[in-house]
C-alpha cells in the first residue's frame, strides 16, 4: 500500500476531502493523508524542510516555495480560482459594490473591515494600496491571526 502525505491551507480542506474520497474509490491501495493548517504555517513547515508528497496552497505561496527550492519547479498545477465575497451584519443595508468606484466608497464608509491573512486578504491589501486608502482604513481593519479561520 502506498501512502501520500499532503499539507494544505484550511481553505482547501473541504475540496481536498472530496477529491481524496473520489480518488480512493478508484485507487483504494493508495492512502492519502491531508493535514490542513493555516497557509502561512504550511509554507513555514515546507520551508523548514518537513517532507510532504504534495503542497496545496495559494499560487503566491507556491511560487515562493518554488523560488526558494522547496517545491519542484514545473510541478505547480492550478486547481481552482478563489473568489472574494462581501458580507454585512444582519439588518444592515447592503452596500452598492456594482462598480470599482462604488466598492471603494463602500469600503471607505464601512465602520469596520475584516479580512484574512490568506490570499484574498493579500489581494485586498494590494487593492487598498493601489487605491491609496491603506492609511485611511487601517484603524478600522480587524484581521484574524494566520491559521485562524
Amino acid at each position: 500500500m502506498t501512502t501520500l502525505r499532503l499539507i494544505s491551507s484550511m481553505a482547501t480542506k473541504p475540496l481536498l476531502a472530496d477529491l481524496v474520497a473520489l480518488f480512493q474509490t478508484h485507487q483504494p491501495e493508495v492512502q492519502i493523508h491531508v493535514e490542513s493548517v493555516g497557509g502561512v504555517d504550511a509554507a513555514k513547515r515546507v520551508q523548514a524542510g518537513e517532507a510532504f508528497d504534495g503542497v496545496v496552497l495559494a499560487s503566491d505561496a507556491i511560487n515562493k516555495l518554488i523560488a526558494s527550492g522547496h517545491v519542484h519547479a514545473g510541478s505547480r498545477v492550478d486547481l481552482v480560482l478563489s473568489g472574494v465575497a462581501v458580507a454585512v451584519p444582519a439588518g444592515q443595508p447592503v452596500p452598492d459594490i456594482s462598480t470599482e468606484a462604488a466598492l471603494k466608497a463602500a469600503i471607505l464608509a464601512a465602520p469596520t473591515l475584516g479580512y484574512s491573512t490568506g490570499p484574498s486578504g493579500v489581494q485586498l491589501a494590494k487593492q487598498f494600496e493601489a487605491w491609496g486608502i491603506t492609511e485611511t482604513i487601517a484603524p478600522r481593519i480587524v484581521q484574524a491571526k494566520p491559521g485562524v479561520p
